[in-house]
């Protein structure tokens, strides 16, 4: 396995931090021990420069190969002109792109920025070859070219260039699939539409990622706990810019690895007082019990303490202050884990001796399960089959093959019981989920809505017809889309969660796990006085998992979430080692393949989250078995593909 490095730094316009920038990321480099470190920068980070180095780093990279691809300097957002859009069927509403330094010379027939659509190709022809790809980005996406009284520089650029090639070139591109690539981890300094910055010659975001590598060099922390202390060392007059990490945010940096880790929950503060925004959606209610992981600056252990849930605010779950922490503060990095919360899930355990004991005692350390008596109704109970534990539903299927389930027969009473569990236990979230509803009044979004789902009248037909619950089962192979549009004088931000067949639950947006914004409709109907936005998907395919045995008809539940606040929904999603994630459609530029999010300072926060839910409930019929082929006892490995 080699480490391989492309480090591009574009110093256009009047960026002075590039060069910077990539001589810090060419340290880190080393510090991983990455041997192959190719740099572009100056003259050689022009567009065909750019598209060559990448090229040929695709033609290079190996089997198991390491692969991290680094940009820093200026991006831009260009809204495409109606009229052009209209000569061109098929072209997008944007161009997003990275501004190599010849930008200026662009041509009605020569377009110099290097297209999202472009970056997205080349990296799935890397995805073919290794899963272990990570793309980096410090630019910003939003045109424009403003300056910060407080001393930052904003990472944008002027659009004053011609735009015809690129939109040929973006036109060609969009017939190849446009779901971002589920093995590439995603870094950005900021949103689709948010702001990037630097300053001392420094981009923020690198300077922030670079230290946090360091920090916790020898500490097995992925990606998705990295950033949020990234994201809290953006200084407060930032305000536009909140780094995130998309794609398999769960995994080590730089790494397949992903870590054994709790249910980690945000943590900030309100007014004073502790809380876990968007409490509610992860199914925290008043007199649940939480445990504060406080962090420390760099390697030093976190600090904890247990407290109780006082109070719901709208969405927000409002903490008890624990004596021992006075005065209050959140310290970067810092989040919650549930301890015990009020809605839990019963099981029914229908064995007896070593393994039942050892399941029964992990039962009563886990938040959300318990066991049920015998006058009681599980959602889900626990048998032998030929000497290993199986978890089967209330139709009595088994939720998965029970080697690939757990292990098999040699392992130890209590590592199947812990195996046992935590597979309940992400059951459980995903039933939890597909009961979900629209809030109280407290924490209602009140703005007019209206949301769609379509789906395939067969698979591979790309004929769609509206989805109605209670309507027919899907097939395995079939796709559905979603759309939302209505009326609003604010920022609206929407999810897509699925909770699927095998009772995994998926981000489906998981791209943008803090939300993605809707967009202003600018169709030909719209009304210039109303404020009326809209989002749509692209197909999502329903796929039945190798590891779920093809018996009975399986619930599947696509959530819809609309919300006026961004908030990270990744810790409602299930970590899986071994499938890839639920690829979506999103058709934008780099909302394929690096799009951020962003909003004000975690540390603060001035209301809680208002939401809606669109959901819609229907089952997924098994695909016939091949010849020959046996629903039980299968011993081969899940499939690299989507997880439902």
């Amino acid at each position: 396995m080699t480490k391989r490095a492309l480090l591009i730094g574009a110093a256009s316009y009047d960026l002075t931090g590039v060069h910077a920038d990539v001589a810090l990321m060419e340290q880190v480099m080393a510090d991983r021990s990455f041997t192959d470190v190719r740099v572009r920068v100056d003259g050689d980070a022009c567009y065909h420069g750019i598209a060559e180095a990448l090229a040929k780093l695709a033609g290079d990279t190996k089997n198991g190969d390491a692969v991290v691809i680094y940009y820093s300097g200026h991006g831009s957002l260009l809204p495409v002109p109606t009229v052009l859009r209209g000569r061109l069927p098929g072209s997008p509403q944007y161009l997003q792109y990275l501004v190599p330094v010849d930008h200026r010379d662009s041509t009605a027939d020569d377009f110099r920025g290097y297209l999202a659509e472009e970056l997205t190709h080349v990296l799935r022809q890397m995805t073919v070859v290794t899963r272990n790809v990570t793309c980096v980005l410090d630019c910003c996406h939003s045109g424009g070219m403003v300056r910060d009284g407080g001393g930052l520089r904003i990472k944008s650029v002027p659009s004053e260039v011609p735009v015809e090639a690129a939109l040929t070139r973006s036109t060609e591109l969009a017939t190849e699939r446009r779901s971002p690539d589920p093995d590439v981890v995603r870094l950005v300094a900021t949103q689709r539409h948010g702001l990037a910055y630097e300053e001392d010659r420094q981009g923020l975001f690198t300077a922030s990622l670079a230290k946090a590598l360091k920090d916790f060099h020898d500490r097995p922390v992925p990606w998705s706990v990295l950033i949020a202390r990234i994201r809290d060392h953006i200084p407060p007059q930032a305000v536009l810019q909140r780094p995130d990490a998309g794609g398999p945010s769960g995994r080590l940096p730089f790494s397949l690895d992903v870590p054994a880790r709790p249910e980690r929950l945000p943590l900030a503060s309100d007014n004073g007082r502790l809380c876990v925004p968007g409490g509610a959606l992860f199914g925290l209610g008043a007199m649940d019990r939480v445990r504060l992981m406080l962090s420390a600056d760099g390697p030093q252990d976190e600090t904890t303490a247990e407290t109780d849930v006082v109070a719901i605010k709208a969405s927000d779950a409002l903490l008890e202050s624990p004596p021992s922490l006075l005065p209050l503060s959140v310290p970067p990095g810092s989040y919650a884990v549930p301890v015990r919360v009020h809605t839990r899930h019963r099981v029914h355990i229908s064995m007896t001796g070593p393994l039942a004991d050892a399941l029964r005692t992990r039962l009563a350390s886990s938040p959300r399960l318990v066991e049920a008596m015998p006058e009681e109704a599980p959602f889900a109970s626990v048998r032998l089959q030929n000497g290993v534990p199986q978890v089967v539903d209330a139709q009595c299927h088994p939720y998965r093959h029970p080697v690939q389930e757990l292990g098999g027969s040699h392992a130890s009473p209590s590592a199947q019981a812990g195996r046992v569990v935590t597979l309940l236990e992400m059951i459980a979230r995903g039933e939890r989920l597909r009961k979900l509803d629209d809030p109280d009044d407290a924490s209602r979004l009140d703005v007019e809505l209206t949301a769609r789902m379509e789906v395939e009248t067969a698979p591979g037909s790309h004929v769609y017809r509206t989805f109605q619950n209670g309507d027919a089962g899907l097939r395995a192979g079939c796709h559905y889309r979603l759309s939302v549009v209505g009326g609003a004088n604010t920022e609206l931000y929407v999810w897509v969660l699925g909770v699927g067949l095998s009772g995994r639950t998926t981000l489906v947006t998981c791209d943008q796990p803090s939300g993605i914004r809707l967009e202003p409709d600018d169709g030909p109907n719209t009304d210039a006085h109303t404020n009326v936005v809209m989002w749509e998907s692209g197909p999502v395919e329903v796929w039945w998992p190798d590891d779920v045995p093809a018996e009975g008809s399986r619930p599947e539940s696509v959530l819809l979430l609309v919300g006026d606040r961004q908030l990270d929904l990744l810790p409602l999603v299930t970590a899986v080692r071994t499938l890839k994630a639920e690829p979506t459609a999103l058709s934008s530029l780099l909302d394929q393949v690096c799009d951020g999010v962003r909003d004000s300072r975690r540390s603060i926060v001035a209301d809680a989250l208002r939401y809606r839910v669109f959901s819609w409930h229907t089952t997924v019929e098994p695909p016939p078995l091949s010849p020959g082929a046996t629903t039980k006892g299968l011993k081969e490995a899940p499939r690299k593909g989507m997880n439902p």
